[in-house]
C-alpha cells in the first residue's frame, strides 16, 4: 500500500481517469487510451478484440501493439491505483452489502477488520487473497479470522465444482450461500481475464437500487390510487343515498302540504255552512265590520298565505330550471353548428383529394386551413352571439315577470281605491241623512253637533289619502318606465360591445400555437408580439408545448431562436424532426438558432452551424447571451418577416445566477422581442421561484399559460393573453408528440 501511494502519478493532462485505468490495464500511455475510448472501447477485452489494421487506424504505435497483443500486464507499484480511492470503493461495496435486505434470518456476527484488509488487498491486485478469505469462510468460530457465511471452498484454477452436493468434509450450505460462492468466483474469473471493472459494477448496484426504489414508489401510488378508489366510491355511495333520501322527503313533504290544504278547504267550508246566520249575516260571507260581506277563504289568513308562498316558490324553481334548459340548448345547437361546419369542411378536402387524384398542393392545403381557422372562428362568433342574444331574451323575460307583479299591485289600488269611493258614496249618504234629521229637529242655527266633525274629518282623510295613492302609482308608473329604458339601453350597448370586439378580434392577426384546441380557446391564437410564461411542475408537458409552438412556426415559414440552459440543442433538434418531417430542409434554410449554455458543462463544445455556446459560470454571460439572441433576431429579420423565442427554462437560470441579475436581464429582452414582433415563451418550473418573484415575472409579460396536476389529472388555465373563451382549469392529456385540450364553456370573460 506503501508503494502504491509513493508511485502513484497524477493522469496527463487531457487525459480522463477512465484512460489512465485502460492504460494501465493494456500497459499503454494514457493517450493511446484515451483514444481508444473515444473510438468506443471503453475495456481491454473489447481492445484484443480488434484487429491490428483497426487499432493502427486508431492511432496505435507498434510498441503499444505488442504491449496490447501480449496479455494482461502486471502492474507495476507506480501505476497501482490510489489507496484512497480503493477504500472508498472497499467502504461502498461492504456498506451496499450491510444495507442489504436479509429478511428474517438470524443475525451473523459482525465481520473482523482482517476481511476489510483482505478486500483492499484483493482491490490492489492481489488475486489469491481474495481466494484464501473464501477459504476461510468455512472455519470454526474460534478462528482468528471470522469472515461472513460460512461458504464451500472456492475451487482452484482448472478445477470443477459438482453442483448440487457439498464436497467431502465440508458441511452442507444454502442455496443462497452458494449462490454467493458462484457469483465470487466468476467475479475472480473476470478479474483473470481482465474483465472486471469495479466502476461498472458500482453503477450497476446503483442502477439496481434505482430500480428498487422505483418500483417501491410505483407500489406506493398504485395503494394511494386504490385508497383513492375505495374514499370516491363510498363517497358516490353516500351521496346517491343522501340524493334518494332528499327526495323521498320532498316528495313526502309535498304530500303533506297537499293533504294539509285540502283540510283547510274542508274545514273552511264545513265552516261557511254550518255557522248560523246572524242578524248583520249574508248570504255567502259572514258579517264585517261595517256591514262588508268577508268571502269564506278568507277565514284563514295563514293558511292562505302559506299556500300562496308555496306556489310562488315552485313557480321561481320551475323559471330557473327552464332558464338553464334554454342556455344548455344554445350550446349544444352552437356545438352542433361546429361539428356539422368541421364535416363539410372534411367533405370538401376530400372531394377536392378525389378530383385531383393526388396530395393536395401545400401552398392550397396552407390556404384550406386558413379558410378552416375562419370558418371555425366565425362558429365560435356565433355561437358567442347566439348565447348573448338568449341572455337578453332572458332578462327581458325576467323584467316581463317582474312587471306582471307590479300591474298585480295597480290592480289592488284600483280595487283599493273603488273602495274607497264606495265608502266616501256611504259616508255621503249618511251625511245627508244627518243633516235631514238635524234640519227636520230644527236645529239650524245649533252648533255642529260631532258627529258632523267626524264626519269632515273622514273627508278630509279621503281626500288625503287618494292624493297620497295617486302620487305612489305615477311614482311606480316612472320607475317602470325607466327600467325599461335602462334594460333596453344594456342591451343594445352590449350587443354593439360585442360586435365590435368580434369584429376587431377578427382582424387581428393571431400567431398559433401549434395546439388547435388552444388558438380556439384564445379565439384564433397569441396576439402578435406576446410574451408569455409557461408556468408548471415537471413532467406536465411544458416542452411539448414549446416544441409544437417552434414546429408550428416552421411550418408556417417562420424561424425560431432557442435559448436552452437545462438541455443540450442536440436533443432540441431531435425532438423537432420528430416533431416536424420538414425539419431537415428548415435547417438548411438556417430558420434554427441556438444559444446552449448546457454542452460547455458536459465538455460538448464541437462547432456547429447557427448555435452560440456560452459558459454559464463565466463572466458576462449574461451580456453575451443578449448579444447573442439580438444578433441573431437581426440575421433572421434580414430574411424573413419575424421569428419566434423560445427560453427553456428562466428556472435553471436564476439557479446559476443572482435572482435580481436575472430580472434586469429580462427585462430589456423581453422589450426587445415586442419590438420586433416576435411570440416569446419563457418557461418556469413551480417551486423554485417565490410568489413575489413569480409577480415580478408576470408583471414584465403579457400573461402566462399555468399549469397543475390535480388527483392524477393535468389542468391548464389562461392568464393575461388577450381575449379567452375560459380562463377557469381545463384537463388536458399530452404524449411526445401531441397536446390534447379538453372541452370548455363558452363564457367570454373579460
Amino acid at each position: 500500500m506503501d508503494g502504491a501511494t509513493d508511485g502513484a502519478v497524477a493522469a496527463p493532462e487531457g487525459s480522463s481517469p477512465q484512460a489512465v485505468e485502460l492504460g494501465r490495464a493494456l500497459g499503454v500511455p494514457a493517450e493511446t487510451a484515451q483514444r481508444l475510448l473515444d473510438a468506443g472501447y471503453s475495456t481491454p477485452a473489447a481492445v484484443r478484440a480488434q484487429s491490428a489494421e483497426s487499432l493502427a487506424r486508431l492511432g496505435v504505435g507498434a510498441s503499444d501493439l505488442e504491449a496490447i497483443r501480449g496479455g494482461a500486464h502486471d502492474v507495476p507499484a507506480a501505476a497501482s491505483p490510489d489507496p484512497v480511492d480503493a477504500d472508498r470503493i472497499v467502504d461502498r461495496w461492504v456498506g451496499s452489502v450491510q444495507r442489504t435486505d436479509r429478511g428474517r434470518r438470524r443475525k451473523l456476527p459482525p465481520t473482523a477488520k482482517g476481511s476489510t484488509e483482505v478486500l483492499r488487498r484483493w482491490v490492489d491486485g492481489d488475486d489469491r487473497a481474495m481466494e484464501d478469505w473464501i477459504r476461510s469462510s468455512d472455519a470454526p468460530p474460534s478462528a482468528p479470522v471470522a469472515p461472513a457465511p460460512p461458504t464451500a471452498p472456492a475451487p482452484e484454477e482448472g478445477a470443477t465444482v459438482a453442483r448440487g452436493a457439498p464436497a467431502a468434509g465440508v458441511q452442507p450450505v444454502s442455496e443462497r450461500e452458494e449462490t454467493v460462492v458462484r457469483w465470487l468466483t466468476g467475479l475472480l474469473d473476470r478479474v483473470k481475464s481482465d474483465q472486471f471493472d469495479p466502476s461498472s459494477m458500482i453503477q450497476e448496484v446503483q442502477e439496481l437500487q434505482r430500480q428498487l426504489f422505483d418500483e417501491r414508489t410505483k407500489r406506493k401510488l398504485l395503494e394511494d390510487q386504490v385508497e383513492h378508489v375505495k374514499r370516491g366510491s363510498i363517497a358516490v355511495i353516500k351521496y346517491v343515498r343522501s340524493r334518494e333520501a332528499k327526495e323521498r322527503d320532498t316528495a313526502v313533504r309535498g304530500k303533506d302540504a297537499e293533504i294539509a290544504d285540502l283540510k283547510l278547504r274542508l274545514a273552511a267550508l264545513s265552516g261557511s255552512t254550518e255557522a248560523p246566520p246572524g242578524p248583520a249575516a249574508v248570504p255567502g260571507g259572514t258579517g264585517g265590520p261595517g256591514g262588508e260581506a268577508v268571502p269564506p277563504d278568507r277565514a284563514d289568513p295563514e293558511a292562505d298565505s302559506g299556500a300562496r308562498e308555496q306556489f310562488a316558490e315552485r313557480e321561481h324553481q320551475f323559471i330557473e330550471r327552464e332558464t338553464e334548459l334554454r342556455r344548455r340548448v344554445v350550446q349544444l345547437e352552437g356545438e352542433v353548428h361546429r361539428l356539422s361546419s368541421a364535416a363539410e369542411q372534411a367533405e370538401g378536402r376530400a372531394e377536392l383529394v378525389a378530383r385531383g387524384g393526388g396530395p393536395i398542393d401545400p401552398e392550397l392545403a396552407r390556404r384550406l386551413e386558413e379558410a378552416a381557422q375562419r370558418e371555425r372562428d366565425l362558429v365560435a362568433r356565433e355561437n358567442e352571439l347566439r348565447a348573448k342574444f338568449e341572455e337578453i331574451r332572458i332578462h327581458t323575460e325576467e323584467l316581463e315577470r317582474r312587471r306582471a307583479p307590479l300591474e298585480f299591485k295597480e290592480k289592488e289600488l284600483a280595487v283599493y281605491d273603488q273602495q274607497l269611493q264606495t265608502r266616501r258614496q256611504a259616508l255621503d249618504i249618511e251625511a245627508r241623512r244627518v243633516e235631514e234629521q238635524r234640519r227636520a229637529i230644527g236645529g239650524t242655527s245649533v252648533a255642529k253637533s260631532s258627529e258632523a266633525a267626524r264626519l269632515e274629518d273622514l273627508h278630509h282623510e279621503l281626500a288625503k289619502r287618494e292624493a297620497e295613492l295617486r302620487a305612489r302609482e305615477e311614482q311606480i308608473a316612472e320607475k317602470t318606465r325607466e327600467l325599461e329604458k335602462l334594460a333596453d339601453r344594456a342591451a343594445q350597448t352590449e350587443a354593439d360591445q360585442i360586435h365590435a370586439d368580434n369584429v376587431s378580434a377578427a382582424e387581428a392577426p393571431k400567431v398559433h400555437s401549434g395546439v388547435r384546441r388552444l388558438d380556439d380557446l384564445l379565439f384564433g391564437g397569441f396576439p402578435t408580439g406576446a410574451q408569455v410564461l409557461l408556468n408548471g411542475p415537471a413532467h406536465t408537458g411544458k416542452d411539448v408545448l414549446a416544441r409544437l409552438f417552434s414546429a408550428e412556426g416552421l411550418r408556417a415559414g417562420i424561424p425560431s431562436i432557442w435559448v436552452v440552459t437545462d438541455k443540450s440543442h442536440g436533443q432540441v433538434r431531435e425532438d423537432l424532426a420528430q416533431l416536424y418531417p420538414g425539419f431537415a430542409d428548415a435547417e438548411k434554410k438556417g430558420m434554427l438558432r441556438f444559444v446552449d449554455l448546457y454542452s460547455v458543462s458536459v465538455g460538448s463544445t464541437a462547432s456547429v452551424p447557427g448555435v452560440r455556446f456560452l459558459a454559464s459560470t463565466g463572466k458576462a454571460v449574461l451580456d453575451q447571451m443578449t448579444q447573442s439572441v439580438n444578433g441573431f433576431g437581426e440575421e433572421l429579420k434580414e430574411k424573413f418577416s419575424t421569428y419566434r423565442l423560445i427560453f427553456e427554462s428562466v428556472s435553471t437560470l436564476t439557479a446559476y445566477l443572482d435572482t435580481s441579475a436575472t430580472f434586469r436581464f429580462l427585462q430589456p429582452l423581453i422589450g426587445r422581442r415586442k419590438l420586433d414582433g416576435a411570440v416569446g415563451y419563457y418557461v418556469l418550473e413551480s417551486g423554485m421561484h417565490s410568489e413575489s418573484d413569480l409577480e415580478t415575472l408576470e408583471h414584465m409579460v403579457d400573461g402566462s399559460l399555468n399549469l397543475k396536476i390535480e388527483q392524477m389529472k393535468t389542468f391548464l388555465s389562461v392568464r393575461g393573453i388577450g381575449e379567452a373563451q375560459a380562463r377557469s382549469w381545463v384537463g388536458y392529456t399530452f404524449t411526445k408528440r401531441s397536446f390534447n385540450l379538453g372541452s370548455f364553456s363558452l363564457e367570454h370573460i373579460r
